[in-house]
């Protein structure tokens, strides 16, 4: 005679041989408990800072004037390298690292102080003549000259903003470009120079102390 198995027995056996034959969770796919996708994409890691590269500094958008340069936070500021200031008050007035290029020009009547951050090129340049700072070179889109004039506006453009002072000049090193000179108010030994394209877009400007830097004189080669 054949025993019978218990009831319960019997039921243990069936949920071993259920779970037997099921198959096994695929690890890669989500999980029923993950919340649904909300169609965001993932939040990108931020980049870390570079630490060859020393912060960017912060220099005022009126920071070049027909005195020379105002590091400070406001114009008068300890800070200030007026026009005939020597090299270490232009270094002290920036307030951050600066090189010098006197060493590749030897027998030139000047030399030209700059900036340094990595390996960004230098958006202003001192220029350094026999009585000490003689003019400021500025490649930063974000500066404003005294009266308003900035890199990228056109000759027409720089000719309203100083409605009756421009002297236009033809740069004879570039065919179709020019300087569009503004003399300083007041009777101030300066002067702001724009310096275009050939399109008659100002690529950049300086202000110098008047006739101490010629148009063809380079402090930066």
């Amino acid at each position: 005679m054949r025993r019978s198995v218990p009831a319960l027995a019997a039921s243990a056996l069936a949920v071993l041989v259920l779970t037997a034959c099921q198959k096994p969770a695929d690890p890669a796919a989500p999980s029923a408990a993950a919340p649904a996708d909300a169609g965001k994409a993932p939040a990108a890691a931020a980049s870390p800072a570079n630490p060859l590269e020393p912060p960017a500094r912060a220099v005022r958008s009126d920071a070049v004037g027909y005195d020379g340069f105002s590091g400070g936070a406001e114009p008068g500021s300890p800070a200030d390298a007026r026009f005939g200031a020597d090299a270490a008050s232009v270094r002290g007035a920036w307030g951050g690292e600066m090189k010098d290029n006197g060493g590749q020009r030897p027998g030139a009547d000047c030399f030209l102080l700059y900036p340094v951050r990595g390996a960004i090129t230098h958006q202003y340049g001192f220029l350094m003549g026999k009585n000490g700072l003689a003019g400021i070179d500025v490649y930063d889109p974000k500066a404003q000259a005294p009266g308003g004039g900035r890199i990228g506006m056109s000759i027409d453009e720089i000719n309203r903003a100083y409605a009756g002072k421009i002297k236009q000049v033809p740069n004879p090193t570039f065919e179709g470009a020019a300087f569009l000179e503004v003399p300083a108010p007041d009777g101030k030994n300066s002067q702001l120079t724009f310096e275009t394209d050939a399109l008659g877009n100002v690529t950049n400007w300086r202000i110098a102390v008047k006739d101490a830097m010629a148009h063809e004189e380079s402090c930066t080669r």
